[in-house]
């Protein structure tokens, strides 16, 4: 939907946060002038005038046939407010929507970035190679900065836009409406709390695919794409009028000891490449695969691969202090995550992990088996599903295996008690690494605060060994 439809029509906004402000804010630049509905769990106060907060009881009553609706992503389909929307059955939009409308009208060229993990640091890799090309490129997107706030820019200087999309934002397209080119990373369990299952989850990804318009192109992470297939998403994923690149498979652009490779052809080795594991050498071939197709070569990604330092809370080194190498992974919020974390330090080289969060009934049984493969002789539980992990570690098949290594678990009350835990445990110059392998909604605002904390924990760390 464009905007131009949205100005002589009453708007509701379900959500104030900032993409409904940058939505309402947008509107009104573009000539929006009758009064705006506003509605959801947490509204701010000063909100701008001209608007109206109602209460959910009044809801129906409020809406009209020709009511248009911009609901903010954090809706999921089974919260209140939404289902009675749903029931209403009157037209719904989103801002992802509406910026891709706009965009796709102007006809500039998009590239549309999503994967359970790693879609930011793809997204930040694939702009940066294209800078590096001489190309102007602008990242967008679930980057915490409104995609609509900064659309008019945009439009004037029409860059290439690289558009960072969660499985919420991706929930809503329809056939033909996305973007031209799509980046498809790998997939595994998350948000199922709004989704309400798995397939759901993997479904909303996959209409990202569903959405490319024809004589578009997907790179797709080969084992992303077997995943789809195994869901029976294929027939969502898979059309013959867009081209689906396979990346990280044999025939394609991957990363094996040490060497990145187009098929057989050797292309450059990962020296000096700033940010580790294997997971980020997997993003980085996705991210080069949809770079070169835009004219950038091999120097350009060679540049970014020395350049690139990677993301805040993502394998963030913080320093040495007390004797400890402090890694802080807080956007780990599953644990597939974590164990990428571990994979990226390699056997023995996590002496201290540190893990838990929001209880949302993951299966922990792969973390298990990445301490018991990487040799991690201190875990450290915290709240709410460290409780978890810390059940599954007595389970008859893991007990033995831990013991081994041998691996000890550790509850602790709190982050904080977890951090002066770890001071004691890791032996000096080793490596403590924070990867929570869960969500922080039951304590933190989000993942980055979680971060903070943790930074804050280890800065205010008594001296207890040399440094």
């Amino acid at each position: 939907m464009r905007i131009s439809t949205l100005i002589n029509q009453p708007v509701l906004l379900l959500g104030a946060g900032k993409e409904g402000l940058a939505t309402l804010a947008l509107l009104r630049s573009h000539g929006h002038q009758t009064e705006v509905l506003i509605v959801g769990d947490r509204i701010a106060e000063g909100l701008p005038e001209g608007t109206r907060i109602i209460a959910s009881e009044t809801l129906s009553q409020s809406l009209t046939a020709q009511t248009i609706v911009v609901r903010s992503p954090g809706f999921s389909p089974h919260h209140p407010l939404r289902k009675a929307i749903d029931r209403w059955g009157g037209v719904q939009t989103t801002a992802t929507k509406i910026m891709l409308a706009e965009l796709n009208a102007a006809q500039i060229n998009v590239m549309g970035i999503t994967a359970s993990k790693g879609k930011s640091t793809t997204s930040s890799l694939l702009t940066q190679m294209l800078l590096e090309s001489g190309q102007q490129t602008k990242l967008v997107g679930n980057i915490g900065i409104p995609a609509l706030s900064q659309l008019d820019e945009i439009l004037r200087e029409r860059p290439i836009v690289v558009m960072e999309m969660s499985s919420y934002q991706c929930d809503d397209l329809q056939a033909k409406e996305g973007p031209a080119c799509v980046v498809f990373g790998r997939l595994f369990p998350e948000h199922l709390d709004w989704h309400g299952d798995l397939k759901h989850y993997y479904a909303a990804k996959a209409k990202l695919l569903s959405a490319i318009p024809d004589g578009g192109h997907a790179y797709i992470d080969a084992l992303a794409l077997e995943t789809l297939q195994s869901q029976g998403l294929v027939g969502t994923a898979r059309r013959p009028e867009i081209t689906l690149h396979p990346v990280n498979n044999g025939s394609g652009l991957r990363f094996s000891s040490g060497i990145f490779f187009d098929g057989n052809d050797a292309l450059c080795s990962d020296e000096g490449m700033r940010i580790p594991g294997q997971h980020n050498r997997d993003n980085a071939c996705l991210a080069y695969a949809a770079a070169r197709s835009h004219g950038a070569e091999l120097e350009a990604f060679q540049n970014t691969l020395r350049q690139f330092s990677g993301l805040p809370f993502r394998l963030q080194y913080e320093g040495r202090i007390a004797g400890i190498d402090w890694i802080n992974d807080s956007i780990s919020t599953a644990p597939e995550a974590a164990c990428a974390a571990l994979e990226a330090f390699g056997k023995k080289g996590t002496a201290t992990l540190i893990v838990g969060g929001q209880d949302r009934g993951y299966d922990y049984s792969p973390l298990i088996e990445a301490i018991t493969q990487f040799q991690v002789p201190h875990v450290i539980l915290i709240p709410e599903s460290g409780h978890t992990i810390g059940i599954l570690a007595e389970n008859s098949v893991f007990k033995p295996l831990l013991a081994k290594i041998p691996s000890t678990f550790h509850a602790a009350e709190s982050l904080s008690d977890a951090v002066q835990l770890a001071a004691k445990l890791t032996p000096h110059g080793g490596r403590c690494v924070f990867s929570p392998a869960a969500p922080s909604y039951h304590h933190w605002s989000g993942f980055e605060a979680r971060g903070k904390d943790y930074r804050s924990c280890i800065e205010l760390l008594t001296e207890l060994k040399p440094s």
